[in-house]
């Protein structure tokens, strides 16, 4: 089994600066286990363990999902945690940019992925930039201060040109992720 995920890769000026974000969160949060900058993407669905005679499938779910939709711009912007500060598990920055075009994908990949049996989301769909995760409980005070101070950062704007389906291999060093199928947007437009 392939433990796998569908999402949009990164450029490295947007990798730095997140890092640049989280090596000025680390003193104040030294418990949470921050996300390594070659880590870092934007995702769309978690699919958990995969067969490999999947991988056709799903990549041909991928180019159908976003056929319609050209590159489109986001940005990396603010700081917040999931669910709450006062249960925080999550800490990361949120996306704006074209999200109408961003959320047009994610809605096809539910309804298609649903369709070959991986079950949709319940929550919201909430694009954000995962930064770390809380173990322990971090001070729901320093992370509302956190998330007052950051709330006007930003990334450069960048363009998304294309959808992966990664594999993630879980190590004592941490997840290492190696893309299994890169798909082009609007690869139907032709």
């Amino acid at each position: 089994m392939i433990r796998s995920f569908i999402a949009i890769p990164l450029p490295e000026e947007v990798k730095k600066a997140l890092a640049g974000l989280v090596q000025a969160l680390r003193p104040i949060f030294p418990k949470i286990n921050w996300v390594k900058l070659e880590n870092m993407h934007l995702t769309l669905k978690f699919l958990g363990n995969i067969r490999e005679d999947q991988i056709t499938q799903i990549k041909r779910v991928i180019v159908e999902s976003c056929r319609d939709v050209s590159s489109f711009s986001l940005q990396g912007h603010g700081l917040g945690v999931f669910p709450n500060v006062k249960r925080a598990r999550v800490i990361w920055t949120g996306v704006c940019g074209e999200t109408d075009l961003l959320e047009k994908i994610y809605f096809a990949l539910e309804k298609r992925l649903a369709q070959i049996g991986f079950p949709e989301e319940k929550r919201r769909f909430q694009p954000h930039l995962t930064l770390g995760r809380i173990k322990t409980g971090a001070s729901s005070k320093l992370l509302l201060e956190a998330i007052q101070r950051y709330q006007a950062f930003s990334t450069s704007s960048f363009t998304v040109k294309e959808i992966v389906l990664f594999k993630s291999n879980l190590h004592p060093q941490g997840a290492r992720y190696t893309a299994l199928e890169r798909v082009e947007l609007g690869m139907g437009n032709e």
